[in-house]
C-alpha cells in the first residue's frame, strides 16, 4: 500500500470512528472521555483518550447538564454556531467588563490579570472565523478573518 492508500484508510477510519461516537452520544450518557475512549475500544476501535479529545473538539460535542450536577455529552446543535462550554461562559462572565469590536478585530477587556485567562479557554473552542488570539494583562485582541466575523463575534459575546 501506499502512502496515499494510507491516508485514505486513516480518513475512512477517522471517519468510522467519529460516527460511532456521533451514535453513542445520542444512544447513550456519556459522561467523560475516557468512558467515550473506553465504548470505542468495546466498539472495535483502537483509540487513545488523546484521539477522543480531538474527535470531541471537532464534532464540537457539548456537555450538557442533567439538572442533578452531572454532565454528559451531546451533540451540538447546527444553530449553536457560537456555542461555548461552561467553562468559558463561566470564565468570560466573571471576567469580563466589555467587547468591542473595529473591522476585523475584537478588544475583550478584562479585570486585571484575568485576560491571560480569558484568552486560553477562548482558544479552545475554535471560534469560526477567529485567526489567533493575543492576551495581555487585562486585554484580549482577538484577530478575526472578516470584519462580519468580528461583529458576529462582538455581538455573540456581549449576549453571554
Amino acid at each position: 500500500m501506499g502512502k496515499a492508500d494510507d491516508k485514505g484508510e486513516a480518513s475512512k477510519s477517522r471517519n468510522a470512528r467519529r460516527e460511532m461516537i456521533c451514535k453513542l452520544v445520542s444512544s447513550e450518557r456519556v459522561s467523560t472521555q475516557m468512558e467515550l475512549t473506553q465504548k470505542l475500544q468495546a466498539a472495535g476501535f483502537s483509540v487513545t483518550q488523546a484521539t477522543v479529545s480531538r474527535d470531541i473538539r471537532e464534532l464540537r460535542l457539548v456537555k450538557i447538564s442533567d439538572g442533578g450536577g452531572t454532565f454528559h455529552y451531546e451533540m451540538s446543535k447546527p444553530e449553536d454556531q457560537f456555542h461555548a462550554s461552561g467553562k468559558f461562559y463561566s470564565m468570560f462572565q466573571s471576567a469580563v467588563t466589555g467587547v468591542d469590536f473595529a473591522r476585523n478585530l475584537v478588544v475583550i477587556h478584562t479585570y486585571t490579570g484575568m485576560a491571560q485567562a480569558v484568552c486560553a479557554t477562548m482558544d479552545g473552542m475554535e471560534w469560526p472565523g477567529v485567526l489567533g488570539t493575543v492576551a495581555g494583562d487585562d486585554t484580549v485582541l482577538v484577530i478575526c478573518r472578516t470584519d462580519e466575523a468580528a461583529e458576529e463575534l462582538t455581538t455573540a459575546l456581549r449576549d453571554i
